[in-house]
């Protein structure tokens, strides 16, 4: 019998979704091998823990042709609505604190998925309230580091660091989810810490502290992924979102109301363009990956990257020394050459 059927890897959740299969056709242990070896462990699945909603759930699971320039056109969209939130996000820090920022964004994105949720008949009751809190909590800590980040260095530095988190991942997996590191994804790894090392410390001799919080975002993306992960198993992407967007606005609401009343009305647009920005990035590198190959979309999801760069010379007249050029090009070549990594051989034979 034809196996017309495909597998992908989850856009963000990093889920493994097949399509309607044969029984004979044995595909679905290839999905599960891609995923766990490193293949399509990317950006695709960092996003829902840190910049946007997961709309996943919002968009139909049913079989779609793939159509490799739709791909690059939604990705494309997707970037330049994230590189477009990080620039409000940079402006928006001269008029209001990180905290109004993410009160602001967080209850744009809850208002929309409470309401869609309402209209699909969506349930957003938590099943796994102790992973939820963790991984709420691990997420604003990585949202209020980066928003920090974003006001202090130049754009291009502080979404460069930010993308470490897939790297993060690939190193943490081994020790909270007791999967396999393989030495191909340990040398990504520390070739990407030498890129890292050149941003952060362009003279070897000092290091640049605010650059160390768009890292510190990077790696508390990482291990909200991982409660992400968890949570897979018990409850909705819907609910995932709407809840860590219910919890930034709490944990954030006391310290921005004072100046709620303060804000004039160009700030409250970017602000709520900040959330709109996040949502529409999200829409759109989820329609990539439906529209085509999940480790071949991957690869242009830094793209958000040089967006925000252009925006940071074009808006705010940011310019990047040869140290952050070198160490970005390490740091996105090794996030770019992990999502391609091929299974191990030990990893084909456990899931065989």
């Amino acid at each position: 019998m034809e196996c017309r059927s495909t597998c992908t890897i989850h856009p963000v959740l990093g889920a493994r979704t097949t399509r309607q299969l044969p029984q004979s056709c044995n595909v679905v242990g290839v999905c599960l091998k891609m995923a766990k070896s490193g293949l399509g462990r990317g950006l695709d699945e960092i996003y829902s823990s840190t910049e946007g909603p997961d709309l996943s759930s919002f968009v139909s699971e049913e079989e779609m042709p793939d159509s490799p320039r739709s791909a690059v056109l939604w990705m494309i969209f997707g970037s330049v609505c994230f590189g477009t939130m990080n620039a409000l996000v940079k402006w928006t820090s001269d008029h209001a604190d990180v905290w109004m920022i993410i009160m602001v964004r967080s209850a744009v994105i809850a208002f929309a998925v409470a309401a869609f949720a309402a209209t699909r008949g969506i349930s957003l009751r938590v099943n796994d309230r102790k992973t939820m809190l963790l991984r709420c909590s691990v997420g604003l800590l990585a949202m209020i580091l980066y928003f920090t980040a974003l006001g202090r260095i130049p754009i291009g530095q502080a979404v460069t660091l930010q993308y470490t988190g897939p790297l993060f991942v690939a190193l943490l997996s081994g020790r909270i989810l007791a999967e396999r590191v393989s030495s191909g994804v340990a040398m990504l790894v520390i070739t990407a810490f030498v890129g890292i090392v050149l941003i952060i410390s362009p003279e070897l001799g000092s290091i640049e502290p605010d650059a160390l919080l768009a890292l510190g975002s990077g790696f508390f993306a990482a291990m909200a992924y991982m409660y992400v992960r968890e949570l897979r198993k018990t409850d909705s992407p819907a609910t995932v979102v709407f809840w860590f967007a219910a919890f930034s606005v709490c944990g954030s609401i006391i310290q921005s109301a004072p100046d709620i009343s303060s804000l004039d009305s160009t700030t409250i647009a970017s602000l709520v363009g900040v959330g709109i920005g996040a949502g529409g990035g999200q829409i759109g590198i989820t329609m990539a990956y439906h529209k085509a190959n999940a480790a071949w979309v991957s690869a242009f999801s830094y793209l958000t990257v040089i967006v925000a760069t252009f925006y940071g010379f074009a808006i705010f007249g940011e310019t990047l020394g040869p140290a952050d050029w070198v160490g970005g090009l390490l740091i996105i070549g090794s996030g770019v050459a992990l999502v391609f990594l091929p299974p191990s051989k030990n990893d084909t034979l456990e899931s065989s």
